[in-house]
């Protein structure tokens, strides 16, 4: 599935993979996120485990929250209509794009 809304760059195979690295502020007009007050950034929409907006958090190597342009890691928490967690992608932030590491597990058991 490929990243539906950016207005600057292709995606790569892989939702998310165009955005984790991408060096356009999200403030600017036509980007696929949005930098919300607690230094999240939103996607809304659909996202590729059923959610209908992702929230993204980067990550430095301490594990601290820290702006996109300085991450090394994000986690991506994709929510449904009421709010409720679908799944969180864990990923690396890289020049070529994002490498997911790991899928949370959302079977029970």
């Amino acid at each position: 599935m490929k990243f539906p809304v950016c207005d600057f760059a292709d995606s790569e195979d892989g939702f998310y993979s165009q955005c984790a690295s991408c060096p356009i502020d999200a403030s600017t007009a036509g980007c696929a996120l949005t930098e919300l007050e607690d230094g999240t950034y939103e996607f809304v929409g659909k996202t590729p485990h059923g959610g209908v907006r992702a929230v993204f958090l980067f990550k430095n190597d301490a594990g601290d929250q820290v702006a996109k342009q300085d991450a090394v890691h994000v986690e991506i928490h994709e929510l449904d209509e009421h709010g409720h967690l679908v799944t969180i992608l864990y990923g690396i932030v890289d020049p070529e794009g994002m490498i997911y590491l790991k899928r949370s597990d959302t079977e029970e058991q």
